[in-house]
């Protein structure tokens, strides 16, 4: 265990090497792919300028809208005061990055130690499609973060249990102006300790059902404010209807695609209503085509993970051709299917030595199966799996950490011992060993 102990003896180091090689990375890509909004990024964009222009979140003064949740364009809208450039988003995505970077070192060394907490952040650190979103208007970042930042109030260790509850409702709350479908973050949670027993579940359950009322109170002035503007108080966006819609249709290829035709004079609620409907009536009456594809979306959500180069296509193509883009994705993709891999050995090495209880009900992976369960129901693309990402990492740095100890392991019993009752012969080895270290550095 030399390698081990030489690595804890030095871990604030480390840790500041990561975190410099994480943000670093960012900068490096931030600098040279300038932010160009496309897709939902141009919505974003456009109500972030009505917001911060006219006061109004819309297409324009006159068109208010809720279809997309509210949280980012106000963000965006909030550097538009001070800068037209692209600039404060660039900040702001740094420090979501920063964010990430830094709490899923903490979650992880909270859940597994601080080993796996290291190299947790160090794939994530390195990890392409975060680092890709730096230069692009969107949720994701800012939802990720939030979501780590509410994660390290529940359960904690330390401090008042009601404050951490409380400040963990808060942070969510916030969060669900970015994304609505934080709410039931606290129930996946409370689920992880069904394995505990009805008493220590009846706890748990009692207070993510605080921190939901907690998101509900706090997107309250929202709600109130589509009722006043739409009709309806809906939470926080009208959209769900929409996705529903399209990952549950006849014509469904279980991801995004154009709305029917007889929607387009609706109302944004009359829109979302009836689009939910349908789906519901598509599953009612054709089954078996509705299972079919939630095995497709299944693969669609995990297939692949070039939407961080997708979005940032032109830049990056008038930076490295055709060519280097498609090189991009190859690697981006390769990188997912590696740390995929990874988070699912992660699951095996728990269960090997915690059992197969302790595999499926713990935090990561209640986060991980709510976001998969989530959009393989309503609709999926890659972009999806996003904020699953952070969890995934942890699994995969239980995986590296158990092949990391097995081949120190694997190193100690191949190094000859000294038998010496005083124990000098093991004073020699470790200095042999830490000799070694030296020449080898």
């Amino acid at each position: 265990m030399t390698g081990f102990r030489a690595v804890r003896g030095d871990q604030r180091a480390l840790f500041r090497w990561l975190m410099l090689i994480g943000i670093g990375l960012r900068l490096i890509w931030a600098i040279a792919v300038p932010v160009f909004p496309v897709s939902d990024s141009e919505a974003y964009d456009q109500f972030a300028r009505t917001l911060a222009t006219h006061g109004v979140y819309g297409w324009s003064a006159e068109e208010p809208t809720a279809y997309w949740a509210v949280g980012t364009s106000a963000l965006v809208a909030f550097t538009y005061l001070f800068t037209e450039s692209y600039l404060g988003v660039v900040v702001l995505n740094l420090i979501a990055g920063v964010m990430i970077l830094a709490l899923t070192f903490h979650l992880a060394r909270r859940w597994f130690g601080e080993s796996v907490g290291m190299l947790a952040l160090g794939l994530v650190a390195f990890w392409p499609n975060l680092i890709f979103f730096t230069s692009v208007l969107s949720s994701e970042l800012f939802f990720i973060a939030g979501l780590l930042a509410g994660l390290v109030f529940w359960q904690r260790p330390h401090g008042h249990p009601v404050a951490n509850l409380l400040l963990a409702g808060l942070i969510w709350g916030l969060t669900s102006y970015i994304r609505p479908v934080v709410l039931l973050v606290p129930v996946a949670l409370a689920l992880v300790d069904l394995v505990q027993g009805p008493r220590r579940f009846l706890h748990r359950a009692v207070q993510a059902g605080v921190i939901v009322l907690l998101i509900v109170l706090a997107a309250a002035p929202w709600s109130w404010r589509n009722q006043r503007v739409l009709g309806a108080p809906a939470m926080i966006s009208t959209n769900f209807g929409a996705n529903f819609w399209m990952g549950n249709n006849p014509q469904s290829s279980g991801g995004y695609m154009e709305l029917p035709a007889e929607v387009a004079t609706m109302s944004e609620i009359e829109r979302n209503d009836y689009l939910k409907d349908q789906a519901k009536q598509f599953i009612r009456e054709e089954p078996a085509a509705a299972l079919r594809l939630l095995a497709l979306k299944l693969v669609k959500l995990n297939n692949r993970e070039t939407i961080g180069v997708v979005w940032n296509e032109q830049n990056l193509t008038a930076l490295i051709g055709a060519r280097g883009v498609m090189l991009t994705k190859i690697v981006a993709t390769l990188y997912w299917y590696l740390l995929l891999a990874g988070a699912l050995g992660g699951m095996v090495v728990i269960a090997g030595r915690s059992g197969i209880a302790a595999a499926l009900f713990n935090q990561p992976v209640s986060l991980w199966g709510y976001f998969t369960a989530l959009h393989v129901v309503v609709v999926a693309e890659d972009r999806y799996h996003m904020p699953s990402s952070p969890f995934i990492a942890v699994l995969a740095a239980v995986a590296l950490h158990r092949v990391w100890i097995n081949q120190i392991r694997k190193q100690d019993r191949d190094e000859p011992l000294d038998i010496d009752p005083d124990c000098r012969g093991r004073e020699r080895r470790a200095e042999s060993l830490s000799e070694k270290g030296r020449a080898g550095a």
